[in-house]
């Protein structure tokens, strides 16, 4: 059986690296919407599909870059999570 105190240690786990997975993703649209809404203001052009197609390609292109380190952490999660059921149902 779990303690509280070990939930709640594989659970702040599970929020990093549920974080670190996704920060680059989030950090590449933040800074492509901000670059595009300030394109947009400065040029007065207000279409929809420029704000939209370059942060899809360049959230892609993030997710591809870090993917390796992305599945890696998912994949040691994994094992201490297997590892830690596993002492658990002995």
């Amino acid at each position: 059986m779990f303690t509280t105190e070990q939930v709640i240690r594989v659970t702040q786990e599970l929020f990093l690296i549920s974080l670190l997975v996704a920060l680059p993703a989030l950090a590449v649209s933040l800074v492509v919407g901000l670059v595009v809404s300030i394109f947009q203001t400065v040029t007065s052009i207000q279409d929809q599909t420029l704000s939209y197609v370059p942060r899809i390609l360049l959230v892609g292109l993030a997710i591809v870059a870090t993917l390796g380190v992305s599945l890696q952490q998912a994949a040691e999660f994994t094992k201490r999570m297997i590892a830690l059921a596993a002492a658990a149902g002995t």
